[in-house]
């Protein structure tokens, strides 16, 4: 039996497994469908979720797709949900909602549709909300802006207890650690009114005091408070929340396992407050291995993967680490290759936090690289010395100094979208050396606001980000540019399931006073995973034919792109996503304004796709389907999608990509 038909026999199995388990008989039918009538003030799905009787589950993994399992049907589980749906409601307002008896409906043998209908009734609004003995207390209650229940509103558990923790917040927020606030609402469910009251024993205020550091063994304890210190000062008057903030900035040494910052017992006499700061270390090395495999149509590459780290070397929290990667690249393939060869790279890592004061560090890379491209292969040297500031959670700035030598080999490319394909293997390299030799010196300055919910799996917030480079002569090499990249991206929840996520940046580099093109290595190019997906890897950008009638790109000044996504969860880690991309690259000059044809609206190309995601430990996993939309709808099919922009063939006739792309990749695209 061969690979295709042991797949085959193995899904067959898993199926029929399911079916089996999945049917039941006329006297113990198995649920096939719960249908919730009348249900429109409320969120159905949220409200489905807290019953006991469930709609068919997908079985975890891909196989979910196919393979649902279902439950036997528990004819006592269904009284407790008709309370259970009445007390749902019941917690947003609705006291009057009532559930009639459920029906049982018969879909198939042994199969059954389980049918709740819901009369809703009428709400609860607020009449009065009354809040007394805050005076005791004005620097809370100038905190406290709103409430969020008020007259008019709609009476729900949720505001009612919001509105508590929103008086305690700010009371605790203003020195009164030991304040507190007792709640109490009359609902009158014949009149649909609920009368709220909130009484506030504010006590005694209270300031920091002394910060006390227990568990740490290798790390100093001076270092701990260093770092609590830039959330909390002694003296200053009680803050709740900065201890939250306190807690973060000591787990942000990546070395503890836990770490607890609590309040102490109160100092009556002193009118202070304890700062009881508990870590406990973790191992400090780390050891990374794996393979590694990445593929699409216009490069494959193998490789293996070594790396580790130290996070304490040396004492004084001095972090160290090396990678090591190994490979070999195909363009584009193993099976028809074009070109191949050996790919690695050999990094190296410095960090010392607090270098020069609690709030900047010092960092530095070393890394030495061998790549296969397109366009050409590679040696690269690249260094890089930064300070990064530490000013808040949330913000990210790294002024840094980057030194970059890149030997270049097999172009065979004049890097001229003008002139005809070259006849000799010889390089003609703008603004590098005869020898092939490209070197970049610049200071950047990298700077971001960091505001999403979570890093990975982010369903609100705004991420704002800024890079801009300032490019010079080392000697009598080099190239002198501005370059910038600012980035935006946005997500906001639709729905418990639902996501739209928005991801826009632009870039441009503006030569300064030179005469020949920018380096190839300094372009921007765009199109792949993480970019614009309607094309692969790099291929939306400039390009020429090299020696095998091969188009490779080269890049262009000036990039705009960006994504608009609709993103869905559908169960057990499975999940689905619409897109729409666009994306528009400029042509390389020494003109300093030639960016500004990549901001054109009508340069920009547009394509649209769907695509799959499934989390696994590593993160999560993703294949793209994008297809190019087409620039008008009259026309031979040949004019109708976009060609590459500033590629044409000798003839004049424009070069054109394939209009679908397919990209599977770890992580998300934004």
């Amino acid at each position: 039996m061969d690979r295709t038909h042991a797949a085959l026999a193995l899904a067959l199995l898993s199926c029929a497994s399911g079916c089996v388990r999945g049917i039941g008989t006329q006297q113990e039918p198995v649920v096939d469908d719960v249908e919730l009538r009348g249900v429109r003030s409320v969120d159905r799905d949220g409200l489905a979720e807290k019953l006991a009787t469930q709609a068919p589950v997908p079985r975890p993994g891909i196989a979910g797709v196919l393979v649902k399992d279902r439950q036997r049907l528990d004819p006592d589980a269904l009284a407790t949900d008709r309370r259970r749906i009445e007390a749902y409601y019941r917690e947003r307002g609705f006291y009057a909602a009532r559930v009639a008896e459920p029906q049982i409906v018969p879909t198939r043998p042994g199969l059954v549709k389980v049918v709740f209908q819901v009369d809703e009734g009428q709400p609860i609004h607020v009449t009065k909300v009354t809040v007394t003995g805050l005076e005791e207390a004005p620097q809370a209650q100038q905190r406290l802006e709103r409430l969020p229940i008020a007259q008019g509103q709609v009476f729900t558990e949720s505001a009612y207890d919001g509105a508590r923790s929103a008086i305690l917040n700010a009371l605790l927020g203003t020195g009164w650690a030991d304040a507190e606030v007792k709640q109490s609402a009359v609902v009158v469910p014949e009149t649909g009114a609920a009368e709220i009251a909130y009484e506030v024993h504010a006590g005694r205020r209270f300031r920091f005091g002394p910060i006390f550091v227990a568990g740490s063994a290798s790390v100093s304890s001076d270092r701990i408070r260093e770092q609590v210190t830039g959330a909390i000062r002694t003296g200053e008057w009680w803050d709740e929340s900065k201890l939250a903030v306190a807690r973060q900035r000591v787990s942000d040494l990546a070395v503890f396992g836990g770490v607890r910052v609590t309040r102490g017992t109160p100092d009556l006499a002193r009118g202070t407050i304890p700062v009881v700061v508990a870590v406990r270390e973790a191992p400090f090395r780390t050891v990374r291995a794996g393979p590694g495999l990445g593929f699409q149509v216009t490069r494959w590459e193998a490789h293996a993967l070594l790396g580790w780290q130290h996070r304490n070397f040396l004492g004084d929290l001095r972090r160290v680490g090396a990678d090591l990667r190994v490979g070999y690249a195909w363009v584009p393939n193993p099976f028809t290759p074009t070109k191949e060869g050996v790919v690695g790279l050999v990094a190296g890592d410095f960090r010392q936090p607090g270098a020069l004061t609690r709030y900047i560090d010092t960092s530095a890379r070393l890394e030495v690289e061998r790549g296969v491209l397109d366009s050409y292969d590679f040696f690269a040297e690249r260094l890089k010395l930064g300070l990064p500031l530490r000013i808040a959670s949330r913000w990210t700035l790294v002024p840094s100094y980057n030194l970059e030598v890149y030997q270049l080999s097999n172009t065979a490319v004049g890097f001229d979208p003008n002139a005809p394909a070259q006849n000799t293997s010889a390089p003609v390299l703008v603004n590098c050396t005869r020898g092939g030799i490209c070197l970049l010196t610049y200071f950047e300055q990298r700077i971001a606001w960091d505001g999403r919910d979570d890093l990975v799996n982010t369903r609100r917030g705004i991420y704002l980000a800024l890079s801009v480079q300032e490019a010079f002569h080392a000697a009598s090499y080099g190239y002198r540019y501005l370059r910038f990249v600012p980035e935006l991206r946005a997500f906001y929840p639709l729905s418990r399931r639902t996501v739209i996520a928005f991801r826009t940046r632009v870039g441009a580099l503006i030569p300064l006073g030179e005469t020949g093109d920018p380096p190839i290595v300094a372009r921007f190019e765009a199109g792949g995973a993480l970019s614009m997906r309607g094309y692969y890897t790099g291929r939306l950008a400039p390009m020429v034919l090299n020696q095998k009638g091969v188009w490779v790109p080269v890049g262009g000044n000036g990039i705009a792109d960006g994504s608009l996504e609709l993103r869905f969860d559908i169960e057990h880690g499975l999940g689905a996503v619409l897109f729409v991309d666009g994306g528009a690259i400029s042509t390389h000059s020494a003109v300093p304004t030639t960016y500004q044809t990549a901001l054109d609206p009508t340069r920009i190309q547009w394509a649209s796709g769907v695509g799959l995601r499934y989390r696994t430990p590593f993160g999560t996993l993703r294949a793209d389907v994008a297809a190019r939309l087409p620039e008008r709808l009259s026309g031979p099919w040949s004019s109708r999608f976009p060609a590459v922009p500033y590629t044409v063939w000798q003839d004049g006739t424009p070069h054109r990509e394939p209009i679908v792309a397919v990209h599977i990749a770890l992580g998300e695209a934004f």
